[in-house]
């Protein structure tokens, strides 16, 4: 009796702490709400030998997804501040000591990029953005938007397509293609690894990413000057931690009452 009053209370708990951290990120720059899954434990049988009429001995956690959903989209000024709408992450990674990409890739919908002292461009968190270099490209590389052209011409534009082309113009000179923004897609994206800070890691049952650029098949568009919001909801996470509490409270009560009943048998 003990031990499945004290699995309803953990899971209680584990659920609180979900929707808490759903709750502080609501206004965080793309984040991806999370929600928990629970299940029953039987005494003596595997889930697959339950009858549909046995009564549990308690709960635990199953799992943790994202939730993928679209988040709104907010202005944002600036040619480099950019949201996917659809399908697909930006592709990143945090470099090493020395300044170099490391092989880890992580991902993310938080497209708030700026430009390093050398025209490097970064993510909000100051990893490194992977992208294509020129149209079609297929091998993944850090994108560098020098400040100056061969003949010290300053930069004047960037300007950056739907489908992530990232062209600069120097002076007089005509648009150059300078690279394109690289996206990668996911078979079961809700079950990528969460780093924090709106970044997350490829899993075993996320699968591998597919790599490919903004606007092609399965894939979104890049929209400039836009930012993805969290997809939190407010009212649904408040009243989904208010729930948890409950549940919380009256495990806790039961406990108490338990412990009271033995208590006066063993007196």
């Amino acid at each position: 009796m003990f031990g499945t009053i004290l699995s309803g209370m953990s899971t209680s708990m584990f659920e609180i702490s979900v929707v808490s951290n759903n709750v502080a990120n609501a206004s965080t720059t793309a984040f991806r709400k999370s929600s928990a899954s629970f299940s029953d434990l039987y005494r003596g049988a595997s889930a697959e030998t339950v009858s549909r009429t046995s009564t549990g001995v308690g709960s635990l956690v199953e799992q943790t997804r994202q939730n993928t959903e679209q988040g709104a989209l907010m202005e944002r000024d600036g040619v480099l501040n950019m949201a996917l709408v659809g399908n697909g992450m930006f592709i990143t990674t945090t470099p090493n000591t020395d300044g170099t990409p490391s092989n880890v890739l992580n991902f993310t919908r938080d497209g708030e990029f700026t430009l390093d002292e050398s025209g490097v461009l970064r993510s909000s968190t100051n990893d490194i953005v992977y992208g294509f270099n020129g149209v079609g490209g297929t091998t993944l590389q850090k994108i560098v938007i020098p400040f100056a052209n061969e003949t010290d011409t300053k930069l004047t534009s960037i300007e950056v397509g739907s489908d992530g082309l990232i062209q600069t113009t120097y002076g007089a000179e005509g648009p150059k293609v300078v690279g394109q923004i690289a996206v990668a897609t996911f078979a079961n994206a809700s079950s990528l690894q969460q780093l924090g800070l709106g970044n997350f890691r490829k899993s075993q049952a996320s699968g591998d990413p597919i790599l490919g650029i903004a606007g092609s098949e399965g894939i979104g568009s890049v929209q400039v000057g836009k930012l993805e919001a969290s997809n939190v909801n407010l009212t649904n996470e408040l009243t989904s931690l208010i729930r948890a509490q409950q549940q919380f409270s009256g495990s806790s009560r039961i406990l108490q009452a338990y412990s009271d009943m033995i208590e006066k048998l063993t007196r």
